[in-house]
């Protein structure tokens, strides 16, 4: 996988890029992309508040980047439990996370790629 040469483009791309980027990275993690990912989320952070699409992934992103299973866990069941359709309790948290992750992704994405109105 490429994903430290994918995480380098941040910069340049656009904020639902920068997000898929972000999901990769902790699908996928190295010692490498972690950090830099970590480092890279904080600007949205600041950007998207808790309790809006945006944040919540970039939040849980965060999580996930912590590599902490029963954080994780936790994380994934706050979530579940309020926002989200959630997975089946006895499969593994991994697996439980990362169908969050993706039905997290398609929201956030589908608010930044939506035109804006008057365009």
């Amino acid at each position: 996988m490429h994903t430290p040469d994918l995480l380098a483009r941040w910069p340049a791309e656009c904020p639902a890029v920068r997000l898929a980027l972000a999901g990769l990275a902790v699908v996928f993690p190295t010692d490498r992309t972690l950090p830099a990912l970590t480092a890279s989320l904080h600007t949205f952070i600041n950007q998207h508040p808790q309790g809006t699409d945006i944040g919540d992934y970039v939040r849980f992103v965060l999580v996930l980047a912590a590599q902490d299973d029963s954080q994780t866990l936790a994380v994934t069941e706050k979530l579940t439990d309020t926002y989200w359709t959630g997975t089946a309790h006895g499969v593994p948290t991994r697996a439980r996370a990362l169908h969050l992750l993706d039905q997290m992704l398609t929201k956030a994405k589908a608010g930044l790629t939506r035109p804006r109105t008057g365009q």
